[in-house]
């Protein structure tokens, strides 16, 4: 069971009808609704037809049982998914990432340079830019990812010569279809049919027979090329046989040019001679309202705000109370300034604060993990604090407005966003209107927040006792953490808010959930794929071991005896380490814990079980499976762990965090694993699961022949492309 907390009323989840709906592997899209829940039909072709009510499907998104993909069906979004490599963008090489980097660079600096008014999207706008296009996306390139910076000898990187009309495509790619764009196999294989002047000049003839007050299609305009190039083909037929000489034959174009042709012609000049000047008009009318909110989740604001620590412990009358030590454990040593970063989002909608997340200096880890919150049931954060008012306000959100932060505009934020389905956008730097709801919940913070920062959150902190400093700082940490989930749930949720006509952003969340749902949230499954950390590791007969937690299955069984290199790529989420998502044979599955009582644990739950046998079983090495479940169990059941469990701080759990905690805190420590065995039955003591490995496969001939698993070796990567580096 995954570690979670249901909050008490669940929300009310919506579908679309070009939605698909996945539960227990059945692929459904919906047929029907009404006020008790809805009727999903098969995709199959079967005709299937099933109910689930809203209580059903809101129990299956809360256990993880549903896979909600919105607009699956769209036309559209089936051409998308046939250029992209794979639905999970994350789950690709580190090298295809850099491939899509780079293009991506261009179109940012295009951007940049199109929002200053520097360029337009013409071939001849572009090509006068271009060396500043190329320039700015050279320095996009070298700012130094979170693992390099501090490191000597910066690259900067050269982007080689690019055409306007290709960087243009590119653009309009990306304008169209998001980031998934960059990663389309077949952008680069394209090639358009190159046709004669006199072929051009028939089509551009034939194909104004569309702006006709008739309405005509594109299938008739079709037709009708294909008519005249056959009558012209015929008189210059005739000609040739009269005279013997000639003009050769027109070759007619395909029916894709002839649509791409019809597509050019002036929108406004089409609708004016296909519907007349008043409507034409109304079709192409400027808007200049403001933006109108309807639905929860609709559209959410993300932003970071530094937060004055040392004001706000002092406006709490603690400042006083820290020695030097605790100060400095603090980070405020002398000449230095300690800041912590608050990333928090909110529903541009309702009102309504989704996540929170604190950290040291705001980074990608910071946006990530605030996203994944946002998504997330927030029960178990809201318990953990003993708040009197639900924080249930959770769901996937349509899109996602930023600042122009580097932690938003990172590559692996958007992709991961891109991955569970949310559109994600950065304002134009400078004007804060754009994201003014997150704006104005910073400001209230800033006047209302330390105000309310004394009383007996801190009542401990102040009093002194056999602490370390380190231990000290842990406390304040987390009293910060349950003051600003106690102001935001039991305080900014309950009072009146002037932009929702004097409603309460609890009350709003409630009435418009009731009235349009939300979105389900996104799979355990889908989660750890698009936002876990990406680790290779080698496969032994035991499995794969992550922080001393041993995966296996039949499957990486099976590949393990057929297959020489033995390093695979895995994604491992820290909010349930209960299982890996692991690459074999080009394909990802989901590989679980050998031991069952991992699923749906936290890594901060294992590592502060982790800690606490080390300390009393010191000389030990071999430590028993019941000694460490008992010590996870007792953990969760302390109320004042509950937020070192479920804090709000950003946990570093990046792939040299993971090694680091490898190195240290396991030397010396191993697990009493359970002897293997063929079966895939539960164990005699309840913990796990045996399963096959090599030697036992052998033994037993519980696998199949070579021959009937039908392997392939994974194919060979491609060569980079021809990017220069320069040293500086």
């Amino acid at each position: 069971m995954l570690d979670i907390q249901p909050s008490p009323t669940l929300p009310r989840f919506t579908f679309g009808k070009y939605d698909e709906v996945i539960m227990d592997g059945i692929s459904y899209r919906i047929t029907d609704f009404s006020d008790d829940g809805y009727v999903f039909v098969r995709t199959n072709g079967s005709g299937v037809a099933e109910a689930f009510s809203h209580a059903v499907l809101s129990q299956r998104v809360t256990l993880g049982n549903l896979e909600h993909r919105r607009d699956a069906f769209l036309p559209e979004h089936a051409k998308r998914r046939l250029k992209s490599p794979s639905q999970v963008l994350s789950t690709l090489t580190s090298k295809q990432h850099q491939k899509a980097k780079r293009p991506e660079a261009l179109v940012r600096a295009f951007f940049e340079m199109e929002a200053a008014g520097k360029v337009k999207r013409t071939d001849k706008s572009i090509e006068a830019a271009l060396p500043q296009i190329q320039l700015r996306a050279g320095e996009i390139l070298s700012i130094p990812s979170e693992g390099d910076i501090g490191k000597a000898g910066s690259k900067t990187i050269i982007v080689p010569k690019i055409s306007a009309s290709r960087l243009r495509k590119i653009v309009t790619a990306f304008s169209r279809d998001g980031i998934s764009a960059l990663y389309s196999q077949n952008s680069n294989n394209r090639r358009s049919r190159r046709i004669g002047p006199d072929e051009l000049e028939l089509l551009a003839k034939t194909v104004r027979n569309f702006l006709i007050m008739e309405q005509p299609s594109i299938a008739q305009i079709v037709e009708d090329v294909e008519h005249a190039f056959i009558a012209e083909n015929l008189q210059r037929e005739e000609a040739f046989k009269k005279n013997g000489k000639g003009k050769s034959p027109l070759v007619t174009p395909s029916r894709e040019t002839v649509r791409l042709a019809v597509k050019k012609l002036d929108p406004f000049e089409a609708d004016i001679a296909r519907f007349g000047l008043e409507e034409a008009r109304k079709r192409n009318a400027p808007v200049g309202k403001s933006l109108e909110l309807t639905r929860p989740l609709e559209r959410v604001e993300m932003d970071e705000w530094k937060v004055d620590l040392r004001a706000l412990m002092s406006a709490a009358g603690i400042w006083s109370f820290l020695t030097d030590e605790e100060k400095i454990s603090l980070g405020f040593e002398e000449g230095k300034k300690a800041r912590w970063w608050l990333t928090a989002a909110i529903c541009s909608t309702t009102r309504c604060v989704l996540a929170m997340k604190l950290s040291r200096a705001p980074n990608k880890r910071s946006a990530m993990q605030t996203i994944d919150m946002i998504v997330r049931d927030k029960a178990v954060w809201a318990d953990a604090v003993g708040v009197l008012t639900p924080w249930n306000m959770s769901g996937t959100p349509e899109l996602i407005v930023t600042d122009c932060g580097s932690a938003f505009i990172d590559f692996d934020t958007r992709v991961g966003a891109t991955d569970l389905g949310i559109s994600i956008e950065a304002a134009p730097a400078g004007i804060p209107e754009l994201r003014k709801h997150i704006e104005r919940l910073f400001g209230t913070m800033a006047n209302n927040f330390a105000g309310r920062f004394t009383g007996r959150t801190f009542s401990n902190t102040v009093v002194k006792g056999d602490y370390d400093a380190g231990a000290r700082a842990a406390l304040t940490t987390e009293d910060l953490s349950e003051a600003l989930i106690r102001w935001v749930v039991d305080i900014y949720h309950r009072r009146p808010h002037a932009g929702l006509d004097g409603e309460t952003p609890l009350n709003c969340w409630n009435r418009l959930v009731n009235q349009y749902g939300v979105a389900p949230m996104p799979s355990v499954g889908l989660r750890r794929k698009a936002l876990g950390t990406r680790l290779k590791r080698t496969v032994s007969k035991k499995g794969i071991k992550v922080l001393g937690i041993w995966y296996h299955s039949k499957a990486l069984a099976r590949w393990f005896m057929h297959n020489s290199s033995k390093e695979v790529r895995t994604r491992w989420y820290s909010e349930d380490i209960g299982a890996i998502a692991v690459e074999i044979n080009g394909e990802w599955i989901e590989v679980p814990s050998v031991f069952e009582k991992y699923r749906g644990e936290r890594a901060q739950t294992w590592l502060l079980a982790l800690r606490e046998i080390r300390a009393s079983v010191a000389a030990q090495k071999l430590v028993d499976q019941m000694v460490i479940f008992k010590a996870m169990t007792r953990i969760k059941e302390i109320n004042a762990n509950a937020m070192a469990r479920q804090g709000m701080v950003v946990d570093d759990y990046s792939p040299e965090r993971v090694k680091s905690l490898e190195d240290t805190l396991l030397i010396g420590f191993e697990v009493d694993e359970m002897p293997c065995d063929t079966s895939t039955q539960p164990a005699t003591d309840g913990l796990g699961l045996e399963l096959s490995t090599a030697t036992t496969a052998n033994q037993h001939h519980a696998l199949p022949a070579t021959a009937a698993l039908n392997i392939k070796a994974p194919p060979a990567e491609e060569p980079d492309d021809d990017w220069s580096l320069e040293e500086k």
